[in-house]
């Protein structure tokens, strides 16, 4: 099987992505483009398209709605999400284009995450236990329609779909959908059919997001975790995003330090049994030339190394095991 590579376009104005010198550089290394589309930028999404239809680089929609209605896909915005989801594809049919496939970014609200990325009582949103938390958000299961209705939507169009998913996910049991970190984080990652499903293993924001308590070496190991369990997981659907190139939309992501990193992460996440890979992201590939750099690293055929597993990375998984399974059976006690 030929490993398929895609790298993601997060924070670039379209303009730029659809640039001659930038689809000539993605074709040139075989590359798929997932392009972020906002409320505020869908209107170019058309002409961006068509760019990549002539150019021959296959183009993936990955929508993002209004931060206020927390930007990801989760179980408390799924109507709105697949209003503008159906919003974008339809422009696309309207100017007899298409897109390779639509990416379901499967995350909690983004104002959640930086209160939990702040430490202290913040990290309680993500728990249900803060201001935002989901205790007002539908019924579960009524999500979990709602999101598998809208795959079979998008499919049914012809496009095919992908979830991006929150590492914590993996660490769920058999019973994970109804009791653990799926449910605890309002991300519907088992029950809609999604065609590929990709963990997103940034060793750069392990490393950089734990302060300290976790080295490099800790990182790459929970990469190479996550590529396996994700591989038991979803079988052949199962993919994963490594990075971080350049920032995101929190806008404080650690990023690589070298190529050299990034070159080590994708021979740990094929030899972990993945080689469906995504790159995050285009902007700091173009922002850090030489962006061939970057992108051979990406695309060349690993020396396949499998990381020394460290203590502490251990630790870590089993800590999060534990702490989604307590906390995901107590929020299936009291909500619906």
């Amino acid at each position: 099987m030929t490993p398929r590579r895609r790298i993601w376009s997060e924070l670039l104005p379209l303009e730029v992505v659809r640039a001659p010198g930038t689809l000539a550089l993605l074709r040139r290394y075989a590359l798929e483009l997932s392009i972020a589309v906002r409320p505020e930028t869908a209107a170019g999404l058309p002409d961006l398209a068509a760019a990549c239809a002539d150019a021959g680089v296959a183009v993936a929609v990955w929508p993002m709605i209004a931060d206020e209605d927390g930007r990801w896909a989760s179980a408390g915005n799924a109507a709105a999400f697949g209003a503008f989801v159906a919003r974008l594809l339809d422009a696309l049919d309207a100017r007899r284009l298409t897109a390779a496939e639509v990416v379901f970014d499967l995350e909690p609200p983004i104002e959640a995450v930086r209160r939990a990325l702040a430490g202290g009582r913040g990290a309680l949103d993500l728990l249900g236990g803060g201001p935002r938390g989901a205790r007002g958000s539908p019924r579960w299961s009524d999500s979990q329609r709602v999101y598998a209705e809208l795959a079979g939507a998008v499919h049914a169009r012809g496009v095919a779909t992908s979830a991006a998913i929150v590492p914590l996910v993996l660490t769920d049991g058999r019973d994970g959908p109804a009791c653990g970190w799926e449910r605890l984080l309002g991300t519907p990652v088992s029950a809609p059919p999604w065609g590929r499903v990709g963990a997103m293993l940034y060793t750069s924001l392990f490393e950089g997001y734990s302060r300290g308590a976790l080295g490099r070496e800790d990182a790459v190991t929970l990469l190479a975790w996550g590529c396996r369990a994700a591989a038991r997981r979803f079988g052949p659907r199962a993919g994963a995003s490594l990075g971080a190139v350049g920032k995101g939309a929190l806008g404080d992501e650690p990023v690589y330090r070298s190529v050299a990193e990034l070159r080590e992460d994708v021979a740990a996440a094929v030899a972990a049994g993945v080689s469906d890979l995504s790159l995050f992201d285009l902007g700091g590939v173009l922002a850090r030339p030489p962006a061939e750099a970057w992108l051979d690293a990406f695309v060349a055929p690993p020396e396949l190394r499998s990381p020394r597993e460290t203590l502490r990375a251990r630790g870590v998984i089993v800590a999060a095991a534990l702490v989604g399974r307590a906390a995901g059976c107590a929020r299936r006690l009291t909500s619906p």
